[in-house]
This record gives C-alpha cells, sequence and structure tokens, in this order.
C-alpha cells in the first residue's frame, strides 16, 4: 500500500511539473493548483490518467502493435499522448485546451513525453520506501 500511495505522489508532482515545464514552453497544458480542492482534483486527475494508462492504454498498444513495430515503438508517443489528451479533457486538476486542434495534439503528446522524463528522474532521486 505504501509503494502505491509513493507512486501516485510521484506520478503527480510528475503531471504537475510537466505541466509548468509546457507553459513555460508556451504550450496548452494548463494546471489548475491554487487551492486544497484544486490539489485534491489534480490527485483524482493523476490517478485517472494512471488507471486510464494501465487498462486503455494497453489495450490500444495491443491493437497498434504492427503499427508499433513499423515505426520503432514511435507510435507509443501518439498513444501516450492520446491517453493524455483524453484524461485532461475531464478537467482534474489539467487541462490541455487550445483553438487549434494541432496545438492540443503537440501539447498532449510533449506533455507525455515530460511526465514519462520527469516521473523518471523523480524515482531515480527519490528512494522508493
Amino acid at each position: 500500500m505504501k509503494g502505491l500511495l509513493y507512486r501516485w505522489v510521484l506520478l503527480t508532482a510528475s503531471v504537475a511539473g510537466a505541466a509548468l515545464v509546457a507553459n513555460a514552453l508556451s504550450l496548452a497544458f494548463v494546471l489548475h493548483v491554487g487551492s486544497a480542492r484544486e490539489v485534491a482534483e489534480l490527485f483524482l486527475g493523476s490517478a485517472v490518467l494512471a488507471l486510464a494508462n494501465a487498462t486503455l492504454g494497453r489495450v490500444l498498444k495491443l491493437l497498434t502493435l504492427p503499427l508499433r513495430c513499423m515505426t520503432f515503438g514511435l507510435f507509443s508517443l501518439v498513444i501516450n499522448g492520446l491517453i493524455l489528451l483524453l484524461v485532461a479533457k475531464l478537467d482534474y486538476g489539467f487541462t490541455i485546451r487550445s483553438q487549434n486542434p494541432l496545438a492540443e495534439w503537440i501539447a498532449a503528446i510533449v506533455g507525455s513525453v515530460l511526465i514519462t522524463l520527469i516521473h523518471g528522474l523523480l524515482r531515480a532521486l527519490v528512494p522508493d520506501p
């Protein structure tokens, strides 16, 4: 149970960090944290993101296996961006909104890469209990 809570907190910090970096890059990935309620929503959003990644992400990656093999795994970036975009539409602590749909896709793909990088860095720096 402690390990699950540890990974949840690291994922939430990764989402927050990725949103801040993406916002600094003028992308449409926006973090909504100003009160305790919004922080709780961010934790809920990161839990929904983890659940969507564990279920829908695995199914999509299995269904697109030939395409991922042809692109040497780069299509996984599109799948991860799609899942992040779908969860962001629920507006639980973070959103990806733009007038341009291409800008939303770019923000989602860059955001998913940033979440992966920050999460990996945090797991390397913070010892696992």
